[in-house]
């Protein structure tokens, strides 16, 4: 990532402690367009402040994507306690 991070609303970012609280399974829309779904495992904060959503892919793989990269986060899980967050 080139650019600086751009914290988001404290507000959204509850919803990220949400999804992976109960490990949520969602879909992630991102600011360049990919679509990204996987199951909620943590939030992390870097030594530089920025703060990223880790996301289990499949059984092997997972990912760690930057908060501020994300444009919408739609809870897949059934009974989830919110649908779709536009960020």
């Amino acid at each position: 990532m080139t650019h600086p991070y751009q914290p988001i609303d404290c507000s959204l970012y509850d919803y990220f402690e949400m999804a992976c609280l109960f490990h949520y399974q969602v879909r992630l829309e991102l600011a360049d367009s990919d679509i990204i779904e996987g199951r909620c495992l943590d939030t992390q904060i870097t030594p530089d402040k920025s703060e990223w959503l880790l996301l289990e892919i499949s059984p092997t793989q997972r990912m760690s994507i930057r908060l501020d990269q994300i444009r919408r986060m739609t809870a897949i899980t059934p009974g989830a306690r919110f649908t779709t967050i536009a960020c």
